[in-house]
This record gives structure tokens, sequence and C-alpha cells, in this order.
């Protein structure tokens, strides 16, 4: 049986009030499956937001929620259902355009 590895891909920011805002593009080394995201968030959330998960530059279907949370506080985000990725996709976290406001850092964690 072979061993969990579970990779921890840097993704920048994301400015979730931002309209359409999108975190850098992260190209995955191996398959696998999208674990979440590991956040801090570098300015306070007011209002809890979501965003979408795109894979190879299209909406996936899957959305990360983001609580209210103060500054400086990290948590990770769960996907709200399963996705799958496969070698050298890439994965990057696109804002709703909502009303939430708040600045996350975040780090993409797939399971292989």
């Amino acid at each position: 049986m072979r061993t969990l590895n579970d990779y921890f891909i840097p993704a920048g920011n994301l400015d979730l009030g931002g309209a359409a805002d999108t975190t850098d593009i992260v190209v995955c080394p191996d398959g696998g499956r999208v674990i979440g995201f590991s956040v801090n968030t570098t300015e306070a959330i007011d209002v809890a937001g979501t965003a979408d998960i795109l894979v190879n530059g299209a909406d996936s279907g899957v959305d990360i929620d983001f609580p209210i949370t103060a500054v400086d506080t990290g948590f990770v985000a769960y996907p709200d259902a399963e996705l799958f990725i496969a070698d050298h996709d890439s994965v990057q976290l696109q804002s709703n355009d909502e009303p939430a406001t708040g600045i996350v850092d975040c780090t993409l964690i797939i399971r292989r």
C-alpha cells in the first residue's frame, strides 16, 4: 500500500472584494484530490464569502467558503464537493463578486 502524500503549493493572494480577482496559477506536479486551501487573512474578512476553484482556466463547479475572520487568522478552507485533478492541471481561485471584503493568502493542498 502506498502512503499518502500531501502537496502544499503557494497560490498567492486573493481579494475577496475584487471583481473576479484570482490567485496565481498553480500547476500541480501530480494528479490527486484537492483537500482544500490553507488560508491566512492579511486583511480581515468582514462578510463571509466564496470563491470558485478554476481548473485549467474553467470553473470546476466547486466552491470554497471563507468565514468572517480577524486579520492574521489562519484556517483551512475546504471545497464544497470532491475535486480530482490530473497531472499538470492548473488550479486557481477566483473570487465571486460578493459583498465580502478581505484579502487572504492561499496555499493549495493536494492529496495524491
